[in-house]
């Protein structure tokens, strides 16, 4: 399915969701264009630009931590994006009770479970993971994203999780959380304060305004952690993304 379609798609339901929302007023200056633009602009800007160079992130590796119940919007749009550049992209879940403890070895099979995926309509879907959280490492990724739950700002901070973030951080990853996935890093120990992405959306069932034209950044151990607070802050999120990754040498497997 083409991009731009399934970008038009998703921009109409989050577009649905948010009807009834108070509009946002934030602007954000443009220093490209010498103009300002809203977020709504912005993100309508981002979802529908071509993939100019399909190979530019070729040979990177980026992991998307998620559990049932994760935003269809902050999963599909940053996985379709980063995809078409080339890069190889793992949605990595928690492993569920009844399915037998993994190892390594048996990390090449796709589609290991299937994902509760809520969409910002409050329609539900299924999508199919690539991982289990016991069979990869931090360390095997160049990048970790983290796109938020609308059922549960909890479901990712089981243990597992916060070895994964935690090791990612060791490494000196750069890690990117969106809305209330930013739990998992303050369970990790990861930020020394409540980020403001958590609040007015910390249940995950709706979006929360942002306040200011840029995601937090923190520094931890030498690795860069992003926030954003809600979908709006996506293209921003994607931008860091790319330039880190960009600048640093492929991760050694």
């Amino acid at each position: 399915m083409p991009r731009t379609f399934v970008a038009f798609l998703m921009l109409c339901v989050l577009g649905t969701a948010n009807a009834m929302a108070p509009q946002r007023v934030t602007v954000i200056p443009d220093r490209a264009a010498g103009v300002i633009v809203s977020p709504h602009a912005r993100l309508m800007r981002f979802l529908m630009q071509p993939i100019d160079d399909p190979d530019r992130l070729r040979g990177y590796r980026v992991a998307i931590l998620a559990a049932d119940g994760v935003d269809g919007f902050d999963l599909e749009v940053p996985r379709r994006f980063l995809s078409e550049q080339g890069a190889t992209v793992h949605v990595i879940v928690p492993r569920p009770a009844e399915s037998p403890q993994g190892n390594r070895s048996d990390a090449a099979g796709q589609g290991t479970t299937q994902l509760l995926v809520l969409e910002p309509s409050g329609e539900q879907r299924s999508a199919l993971s690539d991982r289990f959280i016991d069979q990869v490492r931090g360390a095997d990724y160049d990048a970790v994203y983290l796109p938020s739950n609308r059922a549960s700002a909890k479901a990712l901070t089981k243990p597992p999780e916060v070895a994964f973030v935690k090791q990612a951080a060791d490494e000196g990853k750069a890690i990117f959380a969106i809305g209330n996935s930013a739990l998992l890093l303050l369970q990790a120990g990861l930020l020394d304060h409540k980020p403001t992405a958590l609040s007015g959306g910390g249940s995950g069932n709706g979006p929360s305004p942002s306040s200011t034209s840029t995601a937090d950044v923190a520094l931890v151990n030498g690795a860069v952690i992003f926030i954003g607070r809600d979908a709006f802050d996506v293209p921003v999120l994607m931008d860091n993304l790319i330039a880190t990754l960009l600048g640093r040498p492929v991760a050694r497997r």
